[in-house]
């Protein structure tokens, strides 16, 4: 059961409750997850424990068996795990921010891609790119912003990978952050406490 409302204290923006999940039949589940608004989740786990899997339910592409997901007035700004890049002609950096309607961060590893053409970018160029658009879109939005990362440190160089930690850190606490990796260095750079996925589970 999908249910979309407003708790009376404000301050859960998230919350599921025994939630089966999955796609053409339940995969994971039941689970319990609550996120207060400005709460940092980073869940670890190996590949196959759930991770994405829950980040497609709460985004509407899985399919929710039982349970209840209930999710406060939040804008939702998604980076899944894999965006192919848009082909049909030559784009820069900038009509990429532009087709997300936000504006580029500021730091010069963000500002360096901007003339860029999107298909001559290496594959961490264009990660850093698609989490600093997902970031700012989110910083944009109106009501509460819950943004969802899935691996974001995926195909990640060196080159860019301090910057990716530091767009996510630097995050105004107003944004609430559910992140899934399982990459035990972007882990570290982080700081953060992970959370194991089964640690989610009822049976855990």
């Amino acid at each position: 059961m999908l249910i979309a409302n407003n708790d009376a204290d404000g301050a859960v923006l998230l919350r599921c409750t025994a939630l089966t999940i999955g796609f053409q039949r339940p995969l994971i589940g039941p689970l319990n997850l609550s996120l207060q608004v400005g709460e940092r989740l980073l869940l670890t786990g190996p590949n196959g424990s759930g991770k994405s899997l829950l980040l497609c339910a709460l985004t509407g592409s899985a399919r929710i068996f039982s349970g209840q997901l209930a999710i406060e007035s939040a804008a939702l700004a998604y980076l899944a795990q894999e965006h192919p890049r848009p082909s049909p002609w030559p784009l820069s950096g900038h009509d990429w921010f532009a087709a997300m309607r936000t504006k580029a961060p500021t730091l010069p590893a963000i500002q360096a891609l901007l003339t860029q053409r999107l298909d001559r970018l290496s594959g961490g160029q264009w990660q850093l790119l698609r989490l600093a658009a997902v970031l700012s879109s989110a910083q944009d939005s109106v009501g509460n912003p819950l943004i969802l990362l899935d691996e974001p440190s995926n195909h990640l160089d060196a080159e860019v990978r301090a910057t990716a930690v530091q767009l996510i850190r630097e995050l105004p606490h107003a944004c609430t952050l559910l992140l899934t990796s399982h990459d035990q260095e972007f882990i570290r750079e982080l700081g953060w406490s992970p959370t194991p996925m089964e640690q989610l589970l009822e049976h855990a």
